[in-house]
């Protein structure tokens, strides 16, 4: 019994169980500002960027109609190099009414074109072309 409070505590300090408190858009703010003093290259797999990635799940959970945590966590997606993930978020966004602005547009298409290489690495011209493409779709506004 005293392992199971010992791993309850660590969990908690850690932030992965919020023991019913809401994330707000300040505390992901918060998390993505410390990784960035630690890391200043995002990268999922490093704990601050998980930390504040999680943090931002669990806000878009609780509240998947928030524009600004939707945006955030688009922008965390895009800082941490998972791009499939960030492609998908900007989409949500932009499907929810985001500003689809000339930043969001830029981070959009930044991460259809990693998806690009990525496919071109893979050797699938065919899919590498049809993320090309649709970073330029983006780019251009469409």
């Amino acid at each position: 019994m005293k392992k199971t409070w010992v791993r309850l505590t660590v969990w908690v300090a850690l932030g992965v169980l919020s023991l019913g408190s809401a994330q707000t858009l300040q505390e992901v703010q918060q998390a993505r500002e410390e990784a960035r003093k630690v890391y200043p290259n995002g990268f999922f797999d490093l704990a601050p960027w998980k930390m504040a990635v999680e943090k931002a799940e669990a806000l878009v959970a609780k509240e998947p109609s928030n524009l600004e945590a939707l945006r955030l966590l688009a922008e965390l997606y895009g800082d941490t190099k998972f791009s499939i993930r960030a492609w998908n978020a900007w989409s949500d966004y932009r499907s929810k009414g985001g500003n689809w602005d000339a930043a969001a547009r830029k981070a959009a298409a930044q991460a259809a074109r990693e998806l690009a290489f990525y496919a071109k690495q893979r050797n699938d011209p065919a899919e590498a072309k049809r993320w090309a493409a649709q970073a330029a779709a983006v780019e251009a506004g469409q």
